[in-house]
């Protein structure tokens, strides 16, 4: 819990001066009621008649002198306009920051000052004092290491020159970082100096330390349904990866899907730390090459320690050393592995990922804030915020306990930079192997074989017991309930009452890979380093390669392997490279609401979403890749007044409708106590007239009434029942003063899905007694639906002589989107006809399921005079983006009687964009009788010029004419290989 520091916290105050006076006078435009200030350090109504007292008054500023730039806070009457911000600047004001509510930190002279008050509408202005710059969490009662930030524009050099001057040690300049030694009185000081921006406790990251992933999340089935991450690129920064190179990362972790692998640590601090570099192993905790597995392993042949995006490719980033802490930051460690290397700002981290092709990053680790927003937040907003497609995920932190004993887990719990807007936070929840928890039973150190080989499972009161004092937290077992949440998962809400974490993954006991260094039982030696044996995780290992762990370390990458899951569903399904802002939307509209999130051991869900515990529920990656939901991914984005709608038809009455809003907000000042900076609104309109606003929940569904979310930049809108008609989802920029901003939408109306057949054209040979045409339902698959399949006649073939008529009720069971079969019986009457055709038909859907295309086709019943077989003659072919075609081969075999033909045609859904990379084609292919020489048929190749990594074309064979049959290989795919060359700049040891 925070510490605040006396007097700081106060709820009215005064505006303060802009020249001469004493505190308690100020200029400003009185008026009966204005906005508040809100600064961690001090929330106050400006207009107000109160006094500068609530604060300590030797951390004011009386007054600027004459002609110097100092720092003042200017509030504007309400929503900020892009034209007020531009009078400000036309007068030559510096905007820094902006300041809840409708205000600026900014850099100007006392008469700039006199000027923006005259400004029609500006309300206040006043000094930024440096009581402001202090974080509330402040440990000051002893000599303790801060972190000193100089404000964007100033000199770092002189601000440390008058530190030094004063004194206080400095350790270390990085930018506009300083890391200084210091005590109550000389944080003081350093607060006074002029360009001091932000100051705050000084923390080092730690870590918060298959099956799950497959199955409680759903990653096996969609894996199997080709959304696998193989489009995709995913950053891991941690400990290190295995021996640290390619080739001895892992053997589920091959070094051809490994893109790069790097070492960041830190330079000896004099008098503070020695580091010794020991690159990008993973020696210690194994932590980083478990993290790795879980993100995309391809696992053992049994499924052991697969990650949930078993082939995409991984760039590393290792961040730990052997550190000794010693003199001014001697800690009770002595040496020990820390994640030193990781840079002040995140943003050198994440952009060495970024140039390296990645798009989603993960992070299973942080420090223990209570919820507070740090730099390091703000920072890792500011990543996403310019590079709007990659997401960035975090573990929660593992700070839940139950302080009071009350038998629940403690509110407020967030780590950082977990605390961050924009990213993906990641609670756990429990994962449940349904009993298969093997370890190695020949570990002759281990009571594995006495267990029966099986590890036993601890409960939180055993496991920590100072944390988890009573029933029902203290005898309940640590896994075994998916229903559950973690009781170690750090809780919300942030300091600033945003929903947080966003979602949770399993986390307890999970399966993944086991870095092959200095493993106890397997290897002959400890590491020389500390003459430690790597940890063994949680109970003993399965084997060599595989061992359990637990934490949101675990439950992070199991969702970060979720997320690139579903990225790698936009870029194969719809050929659309997601934002951070869109994976995160399909990720929370997709999630399940948790029975058991307060662990009290009953599946009765006690507080439903959004709550503290699981944010906004469990991720589902079958719901999250189904294609039943409908998204907009607006890169346009809003200003202040600005607005976007669109429209969704609901079928039937009764299911739910759900649009989620997600937004990568601007990053906020770490002095602000409320973090929002770009504000929009979910609104819903029923066709009935009745309006949702995003976020008015009540039992897990959303409520009428309430008023717009002021606080977060994830909004949702969830109708239990939602009536047939027409839908609107409108989003309006309320407040934009850092825009425009971009945002995604995703609407699941939980449609009863599209019921078509899988091709226009089937062909069945004369003597096989029965044709079988698939019928397949996409788009949504909510209820139960049905559908009738007929043959009409028309066709040449007759019925009765040729094939028996039929009528055919197909019904799909509510949630099921698996392929149906039409069967039609075939009569072989001996007589050489030819090829005949049958027509059939789709009709009569029911259960709100409308029927797609196609909803006819013909069926063709091939003579058995062998005109032949049609397919390609093979299942992939590549060609080079220089090359201006690629040459697709087309074979006829198994007969040659008669004239045949085909149609070869792309088809679009592979990664290659039409136009841009290739021009799409359909093609007649001919056969003359007795032909059976190979034909080409040929693509064009677009080269744009720009580097890409490889794409794909898909492409189709129909319409067999002559009799002919299509063969199994009647559909290709052709590789555009990319000519993308990545460089790598050596990395500057820090």
């Amino acid at each position: 819990m925070h510490k605040p520091r006396t007097l700081i916290i106060v709820a009215m105050l005064l505006l303060v001066i802009i020249s001469g006076g004493s505190p308690g006078q100020g200029q400003a435009r009185l008026q009966e009621e204005g906005h508040f200030i809100r600064l961690k350090a001090a929330v106050f109504n400006p207009l107000s008649a109160q006094v500068l007292d609530s604060i300590p008054q030797h951390l004011t500023i009386e007054q600027y002198a004459p002609g110097q730039q100092g720092y003042f806070l200017v509030q504007f009457q309400g929503p900020i306009e892009l034209a007020w911000k531009d009078q400000l600047v036309a007068l030559g004001v510096e905007l820094l920051h902006y300041v809840p509510d409708f205000a600026f930190k900014v850099r100007m002279t006392p008469e700039q000052a006199a000027q923006v008050q005259q400004l029609p509408n500006v309300v206040w202005t006043g000094i930024f004092h440096p009581a402001y710059k202090l974080a509330p969490s402040l440990q000051d009662a002893t000599t303790q290491i801060y972190r000193v930030y100089v404000e964007r524009g100033a000199s770092a050099q002189q601000v440390e020159t008058d530190i030094v001057g004063a004194g206080i040690a400095v350790l270390q300049r990085d930018g506009n970082m300083l890391m200084a030694v210091a005590d109550a009185g000389q944080l003081d000081f350093i607060a006074r100096i002029l360009d001091v921006a932000w100051i705050e406790n000084f923390m080092i990251n730690e870590t918060h330390n298959d099956y799950g992933a497959g199955v409680i999340i759903g990653a096996d089935t969609v894996n199997a349904n080709g959304y696998d991450g193989s489009s995709q690129i995913a950053a891991v920064a941690d400990t290190g990866l295995g021996d640290g190179t390619k080739s001895g990362a892992h053997w589920d972790i091959p070094a051809g899907r490994i893109e790069g692998i790097y070492s960041w640590t830190m330079a000896d601090i004099a008098n503070c730390a020695n580091v010794i570099p020991d690159g990008a192993q993973d020696v210690d905790s194994g932590h980083g090459t478990h993290v790795a597995g879980s993100v995309l392993s391809d696992g053992e042949t049994g499924g052991e320690g697969q990650g949930a995006a078993p082939a995409a490719r991984l760039v590393f980033q290792a961040v730990e050393d052997y550190v000794d802490f010693y003199g001014l930051c001697a800690d009770s460690d002595g040496y020990s592995y820390r994640l030193i290397g990781l840079p002040d700002d995140l943003g050198d981290l994440f952009q060495q990922a970024y140039d390296a092709g990645v798009r989603i990053h993960a992070n299973s680790w942080g420090s223990s804030v209570a919820g507070e927003y740090t730099t390091d937040s703000a920072n890792s907003d500011a990543f996403i915020w310019n590079n709007a497609d990659m997401l960035i995920t975090f573990s929660a932190g593992n700070e839940g306990v139950d302080q009071n004993r009350d038998g629940i887990v403690d509110d407020d719990s967030i780590g950082s930079p977990a605390t961050a807007k924009n990213v993906l936070t990641v609670g756990a929840s429990e994962n449940d192997r349904d009993g298969n928890y093997q370890c190695d039973t020949g570990l002759s150190y281990t009571n594995c074989a006495a267990f029966g080989g099986q590890n036993a499972i601890m409960t939180y009161g055993g496991g920590w017991p100072s944390n988890f004092p009573v029933n029902p937290l203290f005898s309940d077992p640590a896994a075994g309930n998916a229903e559950q949440m973690a009781a170690f998962s750090s809780r919300g809400p942030t300091d600033d009452e945003r929903i947080k974490p966003d979602v949770v993954a399993p986390g307890t006991y999970i399966l993944s890979a086991y870095s092959d260094m200095y493993q106890r039982g397997y290897d002959g030696s400890r590491n020389p380093q500390n003459n430690a044996w790597q940890s063994d995780g949680w109970g003993y290992p399965l084997n060599q390669y595989y061992k359990y762990m637990g934490g949101t370390s675990m439950s992070n990458p199991i969702a970060a392997g979720g997320a690139i899951v579903v990225r790698d569903f936009y870029y194969k399904a719809h050929s659309h490279n997601a934002s951070a802002a869109l994976v995160k939307a399909t990720l929370i509209n997709s999630a399940v609401d948790m029975l058991d999130e307060n662990n009290d051991g009953a599946d009765d869900n006690d507080y439903p979403i959004p709550n503290s515990s699981e944010g906004w529920g469990r991720i589902d990656l079958m719901a999250a890749t189904d294609d039943g939901q409908e998204w907009i991914d607006n890169t346009g984005g809003l200003t202040t007044g600005g607005s976007s709608s669109s429209t969704y038809t609901v079928s039937n009455s009764g299911s739910p409708f759900k649009a989620t809003l997600v937004w990568s907000d601007y990053p906020a000042s770490t002095s602000a106590a409320k973090t929002l900076v770009n504000d929009l609104d979910l609104i819903v309109t029923a066709p009935d007239g009745t309006i949702y606003r995003g976020n008015v929940f009540s039992g897990g569904w959303s409520q009428t009434g309430g008023s717009a979310d002021r606080t977060n930049n994830v909004e949702n809108v969830y109708v239990q029942s939602a009536e047939a008609g027409i839908w609107k989802v409108e989003v309006r920029g309320d407040n934009v003063p850092e825009g425009p901003q971009p945002f995604a939408v995703v609407v699941d109306r939980n449609n009863a899905g599209t019921i078509h057949f899988s091709a226009a054209s089937y062909n069945v040979g004369e003597q096989e007694p029965t044709a079988t045409i698939t019928v397949v339902r996409s788009d949504g698959n909510n209820g139960a639906v049905g559908v009738t399949c007929a043959t009409t006649g028309g066709g040449t073939a007759t019925a009765g002589s040729d094939y028996t008529a039929i009528s055919t009720s197909i019904t799909f069971a509510d949630g099921d989107a698996s392929s149906k079969t039409c069967s039609v019986p075939i009569n072989n009457d001996g007589a050489s006809e030819g090829g005949e055709t049958i027509n059939l038909i789709l009709s009569n859907p029911t259960g709100g399921a409308s029927l797609g295309d196609p909803q006819q086709t013909t069926l063709t019943i091939v003579d058995d005079e062998d005109p032949g077989t049609l397919q390609f003659s093979a299942a992939s072919y590549n060609v080079g983006e220089q090359e201006p075609t690629a040459t697709i081969t087309v074979v006829r075999s198994d007969g040659n009687n008669g004239a045949v033909g085909v149609t070869c045609a792309t088809t679009g859904g592979g990664t290659a964009t039409a136009g841009s990379d290739y021009t799409a084609i359909s093609t007649s292919i001919t056969f003359a009788d007795g032909d059976s020489s190979p034909k080409v048929c040929s693509v064009l190749i677009v080269n744009d010029g720009s580097p890409e990594i490889d794409e794909t074309i898909r492409l189709e064979l129909s319409n067999p004419t002559g009799g002919a049959v299509l063969g199994t290989l009647m559909q290709a795919t052709v590789t555009i290989r990319g000519d993308i060359y990545r460089v790598f700049l050596p990395l500057a040891v820090r």
